[in-house]
């Protein structure tokens, strides 16, 4: 009985025992399990985020400064970004700090954007110029342009100062010999200048226009000086209506000399040196090209010769007006698709010159642009300025985006467009293709307004010209039927860069 008894009392603990040993078993797998899975999935993301953004570094042709380039081309959230870097950890502090607030924002807003399961994609494009004074000192102007929303998008303009050789920033104040009364004399000449601007003429806040010019240095702080000119930045709707962009005001060193520190004063001889002339006060693609454009056709301005002078138009008067119609800096999924879409509406051919990242990321848009008959331009890989990257870096933006445009659509490039106009005799001789700028800037990726594309198309198109658009911008491709609506009037015939007489 008692043998019994221990029997079944032995059996029941074994039972127990062994049902406990699973089950601590099983929760154990389970736990380890979801800590893999969660490792697992934790790590592809960092590896993830770090591969889609691409940084590069040069040198610059200004000594003591670096160029930094950081892209990235995801779908939602894409950003070009390029600011200088130096010598001085101040200088690279301050700038530093800009570019990250800035993009912070950008990715900040297009979160919340994704939240209520927004499809618009975003856009940040951060670029700049280097301004050399003779005294030494640059002026970094860096032009800060983003979309986040289906509205048009913003742009600021902000400056940076640095003499290289002491680490040192100046301000305006330096610049006027820290006497009030010269400030006052400035103030004066930068209202009339605002009001004798037609561009900005009909958008004009006349108080705050007052406010913002009143004779304090703080309203005239940003800012950029050269040779030639003191050029002031004003901020979107801190002057005028939103339409015009962020307002810019040129003062001709000539007429201000007098007001300036000794450092700053003019020089009694010009000792100008610039290969080409490029627009100190605006982003990407708008530096104003040379005369001596060259291309397959010298298409680039039809009313000058080789050395830049004005010719006569007679001997090509056929009858036929012709006019080229560029777009910069694509593909884009849903601006190129609905440019393609108006350009069809008209017969019109157009020249698209691409991005080598953009065309990788976009492939299939790219091969749409060719398969309706459009001409495939090279604008290099990520937009840098050529004229102050090495050779290598030169031939390598060429060539890889000529290479990748030819593996998508099956055919050759045959024309090329340098980032910002910008081009030596370097750069030209890492290229068999045609050099080819424009005489029309529509000024889009500044104003984001359709309406201001057709008024600077009508402003400044004749036969032969060749305009600058960027088919990555809503604004561009909501404005472009008209611009087509017109020139069709006007009796103009499109054709591509390559075609143009």
């Amino acid at each position: 009985m008692k043998y019994t008894h221990r029997k079944r009392r032995s059996a029941w603990i074994d039972v127990t025992f062994s049902i406990a040993i699973i089950a601590l078993t099983v929760s154990a797998i389970y736990l380890i399990s979801q800590t893999t899975k969660n490792e697992a999935s934790s790590l592809p993301k960092k590896k993830q985020a770090a591969a889609s953004v691409v940084i590069d570094t040069i040198d610059s042709n200004y000594p003591g400064i670096k160029i930094i380039t950081a892209t990235s081309n995801d779908a939602y959230i894409p950003f070009a970004i390029q600011y200088p870097q130096s010598l001085h950890s101040t200088f690279n502090e301050a700038i530093s700090k800009y570019i990250t607030i800035a993009k912070q924002n950008y990715l900040a807003t297009m979160e919340e954007n994704k939240k209520t399961s927004s499809e618009f994609t975003g856009e940040l494009n951060i670029s700049f110029e280097t301004l050399s004074h003779h005294s030494g000192s640059y002026s970094f102007v860096l032009v800060n342009s983003s979309s986040t929303g289906a509205e048009n998008g913003t742009t600021e303009i902000r400056s940076f100062h640095l003499n290289p050789e002491t680490g040192e920033s100046f301000t305006i104040a330096d610049v006027l010999g820290r006497d009030p009364k010269n400030l006052e004399i400035l103030s004066t000449l930068v209202r009339e200048a605002i009001y004798n601007d037609p561009l900005l003429a009909d958008y004009l806040f006349p108080e705050e226009v007052h406010i913002q010019t009143e004779p304090i240095w703080a309203n005239f702080d940003n800012f950029a000086i050269t040779d030639e000119s003191l050029i002031l930045y004003f901020d979107e709707y801190e002057l005028a209506a939103g339409a015009v962009g962020p307002p810019i005001i040129a003062i001709p060193l000539s007429e201000i000399n007098s007001l300036l520190s000794d450092r700053f004063q003019l020089l009694t001889e010009d000792t100008d040196e610039v290969e080409i002339t490029k627009d100190p006060i605006k982003d990407e693609n708008t530096a104003i090209p040379p005369k001596n454009t060259e291309s397959s056709s010298n298409q680039g301005n039809s009313d000058t010769t080789e050395d830049g002078t004005a010719g006569s138009t007679e001997e090509v008067d056929n009858g036929i007006k012709q006019i080229a119609l560029t777009f910069d800096d694509g593909p884009d999924p849903k601006v190129t698709i609905q440019i393609l879409e108006t350009l069809n509406k008209y017969d019109a051919k157009a020249t698209f010159f691409m991005l080598g990242s953009r065309v990788e990321y976009y492939p299939e848009i790219a091969k749409k642009v060719q398969e309706a008959g459009h001409e495939l331009g090279n604008h290099t890989w990520n937009h840098p300025d050529l004229t102050k990257a090495g050779v290598a870096k030169v031939r390598s933006e060429i060539n890889e985006t000529s290479s990748i445009i030819e593996n998508v659509t099956g055919e050759k490039v045959t024309a090329f467009r340098p980032p910002y106009g910008a081009v030596n005799k370097t750069v030209r001789s890492q290229t068999n293709l045609p050099v080819v700028l424009w005489d029309v800037d529509t000024l889009d990726w500044k104003y984001r307004d359709p309406n201001q594309l057709l008024a600077h198309v009508k402003g400044a198109t004749k036969d032969g010209s060749i305009i600058l658009m960027h088919d990555i911008h809503q604004s561009t491709a909501d404005g472009l039927d008209a611009v087509l609506a017109y020139l069709q009037t006007e009796g103009y015939t499109f054709v591509t860069v390559s075609e143009l007489e």
